[in-house]
């Protein structure tokens, strides 16, 4: 079922913003979806995108043993994130711990 009225996350950014911030937001919104494959399902499953400040990605956790394992793999996460995402600029990561609810399930 195609409906006209449905629009991407894309086409409605590019609608309010120029086409550079829209291609970031298309990327972070990708970088969202895959980063269970990113950081792996075992943290992925445990973990999310929270946001981007100052070229730093943030990431939640749902608890500090989680983000004790993220930080081992911290530097692995960067440079994926770097490979797949370089116009989002992120050159660095930080973790937090969220509200128990960082899973996308």
């Amino acid at each position: 079922m195609d409906d006209s009225r449905v629009k991407k996350a894309s086409e409605l950014l590019s609608a309010f913003f120029d086409s550079e911030i829209a291609a970031k937001g298309a990327s972070y919104v990708e970088l969202s979806d895959s980063w269970r494959s990113i950081a792996g399902s075992r943290l992925g499953d445990h973990s999310r995108p929270k946001e981007i400040r100052h070229n730093m990605l943030i990431v939640e956790a749902e608890h500090s043993g989680w983000i004790q394992l993220l930080q081992l793999h911290q530097e692995k996460i960067l440079a994926e994130v770097q490979r797949r995402y370089p116009d989002l600029g992120i050159k660095s990561i930080s973790f937090v711990i969220g509200n128990g609810q960082a899973s996308r399930n």
